[in-house]
């Protein structure tokens, strides 16, 4: 018996003792990869085209129940890589979806499928030009990007084998490169979709703009640090009840982040300064 299974035990036996909150992370990543979205696509695409499906349908075609949590977590992987979307009558492809089943524009897609989760948009741009570090220190690196630590594991190797999937292991396995069949400004363009979800798999439930509120906005400003931006997109909706705390430890999170993203400033000027 491991020592977390312990600890739960001993908790459990003492009524008035609490179980601490997990930790959550702070910035958005499937917990399937790529080529397990493709499948879902492509069972989407054979059985309607741009028609629209339920879950029921969906999940019968996989031979998945539809309440499992196996299905929950492969559709909002799905969603996450920008392939489906959902509405009142059922599931469809998004125009990416039916791209990655065309042949003349399957690799390109997959490039900007890849690039639409924040987390594999934030480790290409900094491991872009460089060399990918061993395991233990990538998952240190998406600790620090906002993965919460029992996930970085399960984080790191949905990555690499949608990395694989979608062509960036063409060039070696410690290199993130764009495939020569997709254009280094498919990769430069592509940003998170508005609809994106939480880190657990549920519906974020909008776009960051309209939870920022006002009417004539235009969202966030494009060079946002997409630490904060994942910050940003977990606030609740205006009018919506959110408890104490958790507005106490959002705001704690996003300090850390400020001084994780920005440079001191606070830094003594030199003697000759001021003449």
């Amino acid at each position: 018996m491991d020592s977390e299974t312990v600890t739960e035990e001993k908790v459990a036996a003492q009524p008035n003792a609490s179980v601490p909150e997990r930790e959550r992370s702070t910035i958005q990543f499937p917990y399937m990869d790529l080529g397990d979205a493709a499948e879902l696509v492509q069972t989407l695409h054979q059985n309607v085209g741009r028609g629209e499906a339920t879950e029921d349908q969906l999940a019968a075609w996989l031979n998945l129940s539809a309440k499992s949590s196996g299905f929950r977590v492969r559709i909002a992987t799905t969603k996450m890589f920008d392939l489906i979307e959902s509405n009142s009558e059922g599931l469809r492809l998004t125009e990416l979806g039916h791209s990655l089943m065309d042949p003349a524009q399957e690799r390109r897609a997959k490039v900007k499928a890849f690039l639409a989760v924040p987390l594999y948009k934030v480790v290409y741009e900094n491991y872009k030009g460089g060399v990918v570090p061993p395991a233990a220190a990538f998952e240190r690196d998406i600790r620090k990007w906002g993965v919460a630590e029992k996930q970085t594991s399960r984080a790191r190797q949905a990555f690499e084998r949608s990395a694989e999937f979608a062509g960036f292991y063409e060039s070696g396995r410690n290199r993130l490169v764009v495939p020569a069949s997709a254009s280094f400004k498919d990769a430069e363009d592509s940003s998170p979709p508005d609809h994106q979800k939480d880190n657990d798999g549920a519906a974020s439930g909008g776009a960051a703009g309209s939870r920022l509120g006002g009417g004539g906005g235009g969202g966030l400003p494009p060079h946002l640090d997409p630490i904060i931006k994942g910050l940003i997109d977990r606030l609740p909706r205006p009018g919506t009840k959110w408890d104490k705390a958790k507005r106490k430890l959002w705001l704690q999170i996003l300090e850390n982040s400020f001084d994780l993203v920005y440079e001191d400033d606070a830094a003594p000027p030199p003697d000759n300064a001021f003449g």
